[in-house]
């Protein structure tokens, strides 16, 4: 299931998981896909609040989708979560970009705040790759940005921080 151009066109699944966080439930997700010839393209976890919400895209023969489907369903009863998977055909995911990271720091974050930061990354040409909590009290939130330089990022944060009740800051 290996292509030879980055852009090549596979037959893929996405597959979403989420339920009550529980231990073992990747391990379950992969040994339901084990016994197939299906290789992982993609994948990436949340827990907010015990909830988990876990996404794997898979390369895979356009042939067991069925049983996969099948698999899958019954591993969603089994283990009281639900799986939803889409099947199509689709490019090889692209290389991730290089991202700088910025933490924002807040005793209250509003949503207000993270609509000003997202506005200025994005008219600034930026885009946000990752968001996640990475400390409570005060709230900490990582942002992976892509698509403009250390040097950009450091004027939008001036621009948004100034006069705020959070604070912006480049992580490393």
């Amino acid at each position: 299931m290996t292509t030879s151009s980055q852009n090549a066109a596979q037959f893929s699944g996405l597959i979403l998981l989420t339920g009550q966080d529980k231990p073992g439930l990747a391990h379950a997700l992969f040994e339901a896909l084990s016994p197939f010839s299906v290789a992982v393209l993609d994948i990436d976890q949340i827990i907010i609040k015990d909830r988990l919400i876990l996404t794997v895209q898979i390369s895979l023969n356009p042939a067991h989708q069925s049983a996969i489907e099948e698999d899958l369903n019954t591993l969603a009863a089994n283990l009281e979560v639900d799986i939803a998977a889409v099947f199509s055909t689709s490019a090889t995911p692209a290389t991730k970009p290089t991202s700088h990271a910025i933490k924002i720091t807040s005793a209250k974050l509003h949503p207000k705040h993270l609509m000003q930061i997202a506005g200025a990354l994005l008219e600034a040409g930026g885009n946000i790759e990752d968001l996640s909590r990475i400390g409570s009290d005060p709230l900490e939130i990582l942002l992976k940005v892509s698509g403009i330089s250390a040097v950009t990022i450091q004027t939008v944060i001036a621009s948004v921080a100034s006069g705020t009740e959070f604070s912006i800051t480049n992580a490393v």
